[in-house]
């Protein structure tokens, strides 16, 4: 099947790559056979990103970590809501569904399109949305009155503006109180490196914002609560090699690499 995606749109086949990737190693961080398949399926040239170690890796630690912390919220509430967006073609909820929680697939029209053509999704509870995430008519069609809440948001927060997260932390406090969020932060110093990326064309799709830590975000909305957040090096240092060595240094470790932020919004 080919692809006509373009800019910020054709990115999410990078993560799936590096999924696809991950699932094939010896003791790999994630198996995701969903995506081994993808890959198979969709006419891309996808041998572009061979030498893109660096984004593999960071895939594969990025996923894990947010499989762990997204089981470890369904464990906790086990009828949870989970709302996925910019979700591209993620296949998480195959690794972390216990039969009971309801799934939010969200994404703008032509990935949705994408997504439906090669994940035909028949699971009454998983739902898709074609949408922009800061489009405010799609927040109505998630069912979550009296459920736990979690939003996550991978992969993409970088390529928005700061005033475009304000926008979206306001909509979602207000839309989902006492709701939880995972969000994947860029430093500011890796969006000035951004040029170097091994396999983002920073050209077509800049990055443009980052915090040097998700306690940052609480300046954006006053309903916001930062709870934790762990660097993709931290307990995955061997697997970075030379990177790895170099993030004992807490500089290093906060500065040159993603992290995954955990936030509350406050209830009503």
């Amino acid at each position: 099947m080919k692809t006509k995606l373009s800019g910020v749109a054709e990115t999410l086949l990078i993560p799936l790559w590096a999924r696809a990737v991950e699932t094939k190693r010896a003791n790999g961080l994630i198996q995701d056979e969903f995506a081994v398949q993808l890959v198979e399926q969709i006419d891309y040239d996808f041998a572009k990103f061979a030498r893109a170690k660096h984004s593999q890796t960071g895939v594969a630690v990025r996923s894990y970590i947010l499989d762990h912390e997204t089981r470890a919220f369904i464990e906790k509430h086990p009828d949870a809501v989970c709302i996925n967006l910019a979700c591209g073609l993620d296949t998480r909820f195959y690794r972390v569904d216990n039969e009971r929680i309801d799934w939010y697939n969200l994404d703008l029209p032509d990935v949705m399109s994408l997504r439906q053509n090669l994940l035909a999704e028949e699971n009454p509870r998983v739902h898709e949305i074609a949408a922009s995430v800061f489009d405010s008519d799609w927040v109505q069609k998630v069912e979550h009155t009296g459920r736990p809440v979690l939003i996550l948001l991978e992969g993409a927060a970088m390529y928005f503006t700061e005033e475009e997260m304000r926008r979206l932390f306001s909509m979602l406090a207000e839309s989902f109180a006492d709701a939880s969020m995972l969000i994947e932060i860029m430093p500011p110093f890796i969006i000035g490196q951004q040029k170097r990326h091994d396999s983002v064309d920073t050209k077509k799709a800049p990055f443009q914002w980052g915090v040097k830590s998700g306690k940052e975000i609480e300046k954006l909305h006053p309903a916001i609560t930062f709870l934790k957040e762990q660097t993709f090096y931290e307990g995955f240092r061997r697997r970075w090699g030379l990177f790895g060595a170099l993030s004992v240094i807490p500089w290093w470790n906060n500065n040159c690499n993603d992290k995954i932020a955990c936030l509350h919004f406050a209830a009503h």
